[in-house]
């Protein structure tokens, strides 16, 4: 996550050298959320372990929403990017968006930006998080603005992702493997990429799970298959499905199956975090 993190503050620095002015009728959006803080500000609990339920967070200064002019002084001082977590955190989240928030104001940021690293519309991003951002903003009051944006999965370029990463596969199917939601339409967005990509999706918490899917692959014809888990980063959910796809290997020795590491982290990815910190408004 920390490497996610510092991939979006590279992004958040524009290059101010006297030979980066913009490009005339070209958007740049990085331009209008400059925020300066000091090197001190540049990490938030830099030695936990953040597993699954994390919170991208940017911190923006409103006062200063453009850059007309290099400055070298600017150049040399980061944007405040940090990261936060909602379970197996120092303190709750709400906690740790107030202690953030402050140590942002104090560097002369006003406004904090949210971005839930989960990949499906679940519980966690319908109840949980608004719930969180609710008790943070009542202990802050007016002390700064905090945002919460909309969670990574829904945004369109995660196709992008999934595409780079099945089209260097030699695989006549692909499934997708995402954790599952049980609440109505939590899974919408990943059935519709998985469609756009020819796949099928499995679920670890609700049906279809996997095997259910290899069978019916296996039925269907298919005899070389990839296996593609839609998480972030490795832990437990990710190495019981390496267990489950080695027993299904067995099981079906005919049928090359290769499984495929998580998404990581990846410039790509970096970049999508980026534009719904700058572009999307507050959900909570």
């Amino acid at each position: 996550m920390h490497q996610l993190a510092q991939l979006v503050r590279e992004r958040l620095q524009p290059d101010l050298s006297p030979d980066s002015a913009p490009v005339p009728g070209k958007k740049d959006p990085i331009r209008r959320y400059q925020a300066w803080v000091s090197p001190n500000f540049r990490r938030w609990h830099p030695k936990a372990e953040f597993k699954g339920a994390d919170l991208e967070v940017a911190a923006s200064g409103v006062d200063a929403p453009t850059v007309t002019a290099p400055s070298m002084k600017a150049a040399s001082m980061p944007p405040l990017v940090g990261t936060a977590n909602l379970e197996l955190g120092p303190c709750p989240l709400h906690q740790q968006i107030v202690e953030f928030t402050l140590r942002a104001k104090a560097a002369g940021v006003n406004q904090v930006k949210l971005v839930p690293m989960f990949l499906l519309r679940g519980v966690h991003v319908m109840e949980d998080l608004p719930a969180e951002v609710t008790e943070a903003r009542s202990h802050l009051a007016d002390a700064a603005e905090v945002t919460l944006c909309h969670h990574l999965g829904s945004h369109p370029g995660l196709y992008r992702v999934m595409a780079e990463r099945l089209s260097n596969a030699e695989a006549d199917m692909g499934i997708i493997v995402a954790h599952g939601s049980r609440r109505p339409g939590g899974n919408k967005a990943v059935e519709a990429t998985a469609e756009k990509l020819g796949a099928a999706v499995a679920y670890w918490s609700v049906p279809p799970d996997l095997e259910t899917q290899v069978v019916q692959l296996m039925q269907r014809g298919v005899q070389r298959l990839t296996i593609l888990p839609y998480f972030l980063f490795a832990g437990g959910i990710t190495d019981a499905i390496i267990h489950r796809t080695e027993e299904l290997a067995e099981r079906f020795p005919s049928m090359g199956i290769r499984l495929m590491p998580p998404l990581g982290t990846s410039s790509t990815l970096a970049d999508l975090v980026v534009e719904l910190a700058l572009d999307q408004p507050d959900v909570a």
